[in-house]
């Protein structure tokens, strides 16, 4: 399962995975993401990933995720702040960021509030 919301105003993205993502609930997630991802085009967009809850069922799954990454980086994302609960977790989530060639705009977290804090802090400055 998945939810999306987006922040026109402060150009933010927040996803909610929950639960085994099949392969279609994944592409299904992917082109809502990217059409949320579009509608903010031009903008320096944040993304707040929460997998807490999250397991990932399949290889084609994990590599949608790796696609996923990558459109971020070309669409406009400059920050993706991700949340998971386990030590484990926080390091898939960095390895699909590092193969999806977008580790420099990832940070991962398992406080919600330190994540928050990241992803808006130094609007200046990004």
């Amino acid at each position: 399962m998945y939810q999306l919301k987006i922040d026109r105003i402060n150009a933010v993205i927040e996803v909610t995975l929950k639960g085994v993502v099949r392969a279609e609930e994944a592409q299904a997630y992917a082109a809502e993401y990217k059409k949320a991802l579009g509608s903010l085009y031009g903008r320096r967009i944040r993304v707040l990933v929460d997998f807490r809850g999250f397991s990932i069922a399949s290889e084609q799954a994990t590599e949608l995720l790796r696609d996923i990454g990558a459109t971020s980086a070309a669409m406009g994302v400059i920050r993706t702040a991700e949340l998971v609960q386990s030590d484990l977790a926080a390091l898939q989530a960095g390895r699909i960021a590092r193969e999806s060639g977008t580790a420099e705009l990832v940070r991962v977290f398992k406080d919600e509030g330190a994540a928050r804090a990241w992803l808006v802090g130094d609007r200046a400055a990004t």
